[in-house]
């Protein structure tokens, strides 16, 4: 009796040090989740999840409330809206089985994962993505070149997916030159370096578009950042940057022609033979499929379960078989798959995405706002250039990265911690979660970020 005790006393106390929620634990998962993409992944899935599981649990157990922050409900709404939609379309048509539930339930637990990351700093959360993603940079090219030089295959590291994992790289490549452009000496080498290698493992993946959507969030990124790569600027620096920009040129001198002549021969097939029977032309196929879908049901759309149908029924017209599980566009998927509700609030997610980075930059704020501000800026131009042609929701990898990005880069970039300046956490009261109080705590934190940007601003 005496030893069922304390074995249940055992197991209740790994259950509190489970849910001791500290820097330290938030540190350990940032790193697991902005780390393992790449490499790790379904990880990345199994991550987000359990972490986000954990946050309904602290939540039920009042460890911490359930978020207030402006910017969660701007995002939860779009979200949520999506979800419903999905779910309506789901249950409208016939065949609705529960395993086409579980793509939303990442979705859904969106505002307990972002409630469960407030209680931490921001600082410690913006370091560990920037060296996660310095990890997963690094990771990414060795497992590229091994699948690429041994194997015989296009790079798709541990997700066995050329664009998802483009896609997971993408991302992290866009982590480490931000914390290259906001490090100084070593550490800004090291980390310009994992872009570099980022930027390579991409090219071995083949992913056209994700070529496109790197540039464009290189860009912005380096637009942000301008007027710290002025201050920079200097012949040592310069030189750094030719030798890696000669380094990424000779390997995309090998892989760039040969996927850009495919493309232009795939075209020429379609155009001029009317021969679909190419990469380009299935997704020429995919589109009229999705189009001819959405016009004979644009409200509520076709339910997930029917997607598989609809394009093997499309195909089947051309004489073609293929084993295609999405159109290969993701408004289009959407509106296929959730009705025109479902396509809009995948519009209104990345809008208000964008808008709430743009109005962060508007702002004095510190060196985790401004990484922040970049992380929601390079999810919403990768998953919107990406999802033009390929996958945007709907893969449980790339849905769990959304998320995350979504969660931890609105945190850092407008949220509101629940530990004080001191990074001690702040007294449970009743009132904690009225209106007053967390006005509040928002105006201490501006002014913390405010002081922080100043000091910065004025320093080396």
């Amino acid at each position: 009796m005496q030893t069922e005790k304390n074995s249940k006393n055992r197991i209740a106390s790994l259950a509190d040090r489970l849910l001791e929620h500290d820097d330290r634990r938030s540190a350990i998962f940032t790193y697991v989740v902005f780390g393992a993409a790449p490499l790790g992944g379904s990880l990345v899935s199994f991550a987000v999840n359990i972490g986000a599981v954990g946050g309904v649990i602290e939540v039920l157990r009042r460890i911490v409330p359930v978020s207030r922050d402006r910017v969660l409900l701007a995002l939860t709404v779009p979200l949520y809206v999506y979800c419903g939609a999905y779910l309506a379309s789901l249950a409208a048509n016939p065949e609705p089985r529960l395993r086409y539930m579980l793509p939303v339930l990442t979705f859904l637990l969106f505002p307990f994962l972002y409630s469960s990351w407030r209680l931490s700093t921001k600082d410690t959360i913006a370091r560990a993505v920037v060296n996660a993603s310095m990890i997963a940079c690094y990771g990414a090219l060795v497992m590229a070149i091994a699948q690429v030089e041994f194997y015989g295959i296009r790079a798709e590291g541990g997700a066995g997916n050329a664009i998802v994992f483009a896609t997971a790289t993408c991302l992290a490549a866009c982590m480490a030159l931000a914390g290259a452009l906001a490090a100084s000496g070593k550490a800004a080498i090291v980390l310009f370096g994992a872009y570099c290698a980022g930027i390579i493992a991409i090219l071995y993946s083949g992913a056209r578009v994700t070529w496109l959507a790197l540039l464009l969030t290189t860009a912005a990124i380096l637009w942000i950042h301008r007027g710290r790569l002025r201050a920079r600027l200097s012949l040592a620096t310069a030189s750094l940057a030719a030798i890696a920009v000669g380094v990424v040129a000779l390997v995309g001198a090998q892989v760039v022609p040969p996927r850009v002549e495919a493309l232009v021969g795939d075209w020429q097939q379609m155009r001029e033979r009317g021969d679909f029977d190419s990469s380009l032309g299935h997704r020429a196929e995919l589109w009229q499929t999705g189009i001819h879908a959405i016009r004979s049901s644009p409200l509520l759309g076709h339910g997930p379960q029917s997607t598989r149908a609809l394009i093997d029924q499309g195909f089947s017209e051309i004489g073609v078989d293929v084993g295609y599980s999405h159109f290969h566009n993701g408004f289009l998927n959407a509106w296929v798959e959730a009705g025109i509700f479902g396509a809009l609030s995948l519009v209104a997610l990345f809008a208000v995405t964008a808008l709430l980075a743009v109005r962060t930059l508007a702002r004095k704020i510190g060196r985790s706002e401004l990484l922040g501000a970049v992380m929601l800026i390079a999810a919403t131009v990768t998953y919107v250039v990406n999802g033009m042609t390929g996958i945007m929701v709907g893969h449980d990898i790339v849905d769990a990265l959304l998320v995350a990005y979504l969660a931890a880069g609105a945190y850092l970039a407008a949220g509101t911690s629940l530990l004080d300046g001191d990074g001690k956490p702040r007294r449970r009261t009743s009132d904690l979660e009225d209106d007053q109080a967390l006005e509040l705590a928002e105006q201490e934190q501006r002014a913390h970020q405010q002081e922080r940007g100043q000091r910065e601003h004025h320093g080396p």
